[in-house]
This record gives structure tokens, sequence and C-alpha cells, in this order.
């Protein structure tokens, strides 16, 4: 089964997308809907009676992720069966951030930057708000150099982590899709073949992963990114 982190971790983006003015709350009918859908994707039975009375307008206002978490882990995630598909979950939480985000003017595809955000889900480490850190950037950069068959420049990379060694050594999702998608790594690769090795990265790390999961081959998700990865804290 898919661990409750890998869960969390597309939620938490939705509400991040919520959030529109930043303000880390999110208004009540909101997080009704968000949940809502919630339930339809994880394939748990509730009643909408409870529902509307749980997330009632009154006069507290929005609501915080702290003040959410409760009934996402009462309500929601204590009561997931394993009998629903994470990728749904992924499409769903995606549309709602997304939409958010979709001025980017690059080389890659909305489906390209979907398969990405979950490479950096994968990837990422379980606090918030989500980072990857440039250990995993490099392992990321260098498969799917590796798999488009260019050659790793590592004088281009030493320069790009310096770089983002004087700023936090780290990237939110939304950097990590602008960095490929403006083919700071890929410079000069066509649209295509950009498209296919991203393809080919989220086919190893996401898709295979996720049936050697349902196949009990390993336990989680991340069974697997701590048998693989070693991962140094951000300072």
């Amino acid at each position: 089964m898919v661990h409750r982190d890998e869960i969390l971790k597309p939620i938490w983006h939705a509400f991040a997308a919520l959030d529109l003015d930043r303000t880390g709350k999110v208004s009540k009918s909101q997080l009704k809907v968000l949940s809502q859908n919630l339930y339809t994707v994880l394939r748990i039975p509730h009643k909408t009676s409870e529902l509307e009375e749980h997330f009632k307008d009154d006069d507290e206002g929005p609501v915080s992720t702290q003040g959410y978490m409760p009934y996402l882990n009462m309500f929601i995630l204590d009561k997931i069966q394993g009998n629903f598909d994470i990728m749904e979950l992924n499409r769903m939480c995606w549309t709602l951030c997304s939409r958010k985000k979709s001025n980017f003017n690059m080389l890659i595809t909305d489906t390209d930057a979907f398969k990405i955000w979950c490479i950096f889900n994968f990837l990422s480490e379980d606090h918030y708000p989500l980072i990857i850190v440039i250990e995993e950037i490099e392992y990321f950069m260098r498969k799917l150099v590796d798999a488009v068959g260019s050659d790793w420049n590592e004088g281009r990379f030493v320069d790009y982590k310096a770089k983002l060694s004087a700023k936090n050594h780290c990237l939110i999702v939304w950097q990590l899709i602008e960095l490929v998608g403006n083919g700071y790594f890929t410079k000069g690769m066509e649209r295509q073949t950009l498209s296919m090795g991203i393809n080919e990265v989220y086919q190893e790390l996401i898709l295979n992963i996720l049936k050697q999961v349902k196949n009990n081959q390993i336990h989680t998700l991340s069974d697997y990114h701590l048998n693989t990865f070693k991962y140094t804290p951000p300072p």
C-alpha cells in the first residue's frame, strides 16, 4: 500500500493552491470541495450531511493546514482501505494546483510538467513546504540526460550548484519544472526528445515503483526511496 506520506504530498499541493493570498489558510467552502474530491478519488464511503456540518459557514473564518489536518487524518486518511489509484489522486491534485501556474512558456507540455511534479513528490522529503535538495536534483537530471541520450555536463552542473548554494540549496516544485522546461541541462534538445526522456524517467521512478508496491515487492514508495537515495537535510 502507498505510504500515508506519499498521499499527503499531492494533498499539500492542493491545499497550497487554494491558499491564494498565501496566508496559510483556506476557506471552509473550498476545503469542503477538496474533501469531497478526496473521498471520491480515495474511494472512501462518507455521509454528505456530516461533511456539510463540519464545514458549515460560521464566524471562525478560514482554516489553516493545522486546522484541517485533524479532519484529514481522522475522517479521510485513517479510513483509506488501499483500493484506490494513487495516480487518480495525483491527477486531481495536479489539476487543482497546475491551473494556478499555467503561464509557463517552456519547451515541455502540461503532461510533461505533471510527470515532473510526480517525480518531485517522490524525491522530496516529507516535511513542509516540500522541497527537493541538490543531491536529488542531480540524481533526477542525470537520469533525464541519460534518457535523452546526451552527455552529462559536469561543469555546467557545478556552476548551477554554486548558484543554488548561494540561495537556499533546494528547489520547490515549480522551480524544478521550470529548470527542466527551460532546457538548462538539455540545451538544443528537441521538444519531442525531451518529452520522451521525461516519460522514461517517470516510467522508471513512478509507474514501475507503483507496480512493485502493488505487487508487494516493496512495502511503500518511501521504502524504495530510503533504499535508493542518501538524503542530506537542507541547512
